[in-house]
């Protein structure tokens, strides 16, 4: 598959432009252990990644007031930004990546279950939302994936009828897939033997996306 003749491009955030699938595992851990429900890595990345907050709070705490579920929120959600503050940066050979379609005149999305106040920790603090066009997150859809809802929004948005899509979660690239884009998988949430036979191709960062795309 030729990606570089795409007109679109569009990038899961968590476990994409970010390697943080650690931080926000950490902050879940302790999260599921304060409020007492079962969580370890395999329930994580088989019913956690990818979601919405509002999927996942209604998933655990059932039908809670919508004060009780910002509350919530933003209390596992400090969580998360205290732990990746520490080591907050972008996957390797991101920014050069970004440049390089910019310079082709792609058009780039964000498209991530993730909240807006997350969204803005990670683009705002390392200035990554000059590059791109659209920027769709969890509170933009009333279904997280691996409902389509996130991807065939930012098509919209961005006017195109085909995208590629970075995605690291198993939940995403089925999004992705029902929304009718071509994949690209990040090996960095699930091994690349894990991606196999999910997607279209698989990169370890974006100094090999980069190559995929340009060489």
């Amino acid at each position: 598959m030729n990606f570089s003749q795409f007109s679109a491009v569009i990038f899961d955030m968590d476990g994409v432009l970010v390697d943080n699938h650690h931080a926000h595992f950490k902050a879940w851990m302790a999260f599921a252990e304060k409020y007492h429900f079962p969580l370890n890595d395999e329930i994580y990345l088989k019913n956690f990644n990818g979601k919405t907050n509002r999927d996942l709070f209604s998933m655990i705490f059932g039908d809670i007031s919508e004060d009780r579920f910002q509350n919530l929120v933003n209390e596992k959600e400090k969580m998360y930004q205290d732990i990746f503050s520490k080591d907050l940066k972008e996957h390797t050979g991101l920014t050069p990546f970004l440049k390089n379609l910019r310079q082709r005149n792609m058009k780039l999305a964000v498209g991530t279950s993730a909240p807006t106040m997350n969204v803005s920790f990670v683009l705002d603090r390392l200035d990554l939302r000059q590059y791109f066009d659209v920027v769709v997150d969890g509170l933009m859809v009333t279904k997280g994936k691996p409902d389509p809802e996130i991807y065939l929004k930012c098509k919209t948005l961005l006017s195109v009828d085909d995208a590629i899509v970075f995605e690291d979660a198993l939940l995403g690239i089925e999004a992705a897939k029902k929304a009718g884009c071509a994949v690209i998988g990040v090996a960095t949430t699930h091994p690349r033997a894990e991606l196999e036979g999910r997607v279209d191709s698989i990169v370890s960062d974006f100094i090999e996306a980069n190559r995929l795309f340009y060489s």
